[in-house]
């Protein structure tokens, strides 16, 4: 075990984001605890940690061959090397949502293959059919967590490399993104295997692999480097939530964001964590899309 201080960090906003899809067997994350199942260079590991609001410190136990890595990557894990210092934002309603929530960091897990596979299963389909999706791969091809038996490792890059499309229909997953997955861990298998990768190199890499467009690499730039300037492009939602928050304007593409983001710079993946913290969601105009049927795709 080793003890970290957090400082004015609040690792129930910076941890939060890692529970973006529900059902996730390879975390579970509650008031004051999160455990995380995942594949390090190393081997599989498993990365507890506790913690007590208004105390600043935080228990982290890791467990398995990937435990050292782990333990090495905590503090980045935990958003503990994430500088939000120069951050001071001057206009409502960033200023008072800032001031609500200024010990929220951004997270760097550095495991890029979880992440990886994590987002290729969530392109382009609502985000609970993702959900259900990455449950059943991951518990139909993964493996048990070291010390946490209700949690799973997800599945290895050479594992996923070697399936066929057709492989993935019983997890809901249809031919398109199946192909992209399998792509994705061919590539992955090699990087996955550096201990230390470098971020430019890794997303020049995967920008010439099939599946993995702006959308992915941006998730992973946040998600896995903890970026805090990187602005998530593709996405059906985010441009709109920024508007709102922003501008109070109903719509935006990709192009209206990254205008509404420059002021914001080198900050600007901070601004759009706090547009989900405040809930800066436009008022909803249709019915919700419907489920795709993927026999046959």
């Amino acid at each position: 075990m080793v003890v970290l201080s957090t400082g004015e960090v609040d690792l129930g906003l910076t941890l939060a984001p890692l529970g973006m899809l529900s059902r996730d067997p390879t975390l579970r994350l509650g008031p004051g605890s999160m455990t995380r199942a995942t594949l390090t260079p190393e081997g599989p590991g498993t990365l507890a940690v506790t913690w007590t609001a208004g105390h600043p410190e935080a228990e982290v136990r890791t467990s398995g061959p990937g435990a050292d890595w782990l333990t090495a990557r905590a503090p980045a894990l935990l958003g503990l090397l994430d500088d939000a210092a120069g951050f001071a934002p001057t206009a409502s309603p960033v200023r008072e949502l800032w001031r609500r929530h200024r010990g929220d960091r951004i997270a760097a897990t550095g495991t890029l293959w979880h992440d990886l596979a994590f987002f290729v299963v969530q392109q382009r389909v609502a985000r609970a059919d993702a959900a259900a999706q990455w449950a059943r791969l991951v518990r139909a091809l993964g493996t048990p967590a070291p010390d946490a038996p209700e949690l799973v490792v997800p599945p290895a890059p050479a594992v996923v490399a070697r399936l066929p499309y057709e492989a993935f229909h019983r997890f809901g997953i249809e031919r398109q993104r199946a192909q992209h997955l399998v792509e994705a861990a061919r590539c992955a298998h090699r990087l996955h295997a550096d201990p230390a990768p470098d971020r430019g190199a890794v997303l020049a890499a995967l920008a010439g692999v099939r599946g993995v467009g702006p959308w992915t690499r941006g998730c992973l730039d946040t998600f896995t480097f903890g970026a805090a300037d990187t602005v998530i492009t593709g996405d059906a939602g985010i441009p709109s939530m920024v508007a709102w928050l922003l501008a109070g304007e109903r719509r935006a593409d990709d192009a209206r964001m990254l205008e509404l983001l420059e002021p914001y710079r080198p900050h600007r993946y901070r601004v759009v964590r706090l547009a989900f913290a405040g809930g800066s969601t436009p008022p909803r105009r249709g019915p919700r899309t419907a489920p795709h049927e993927i026999r046959g795709r």
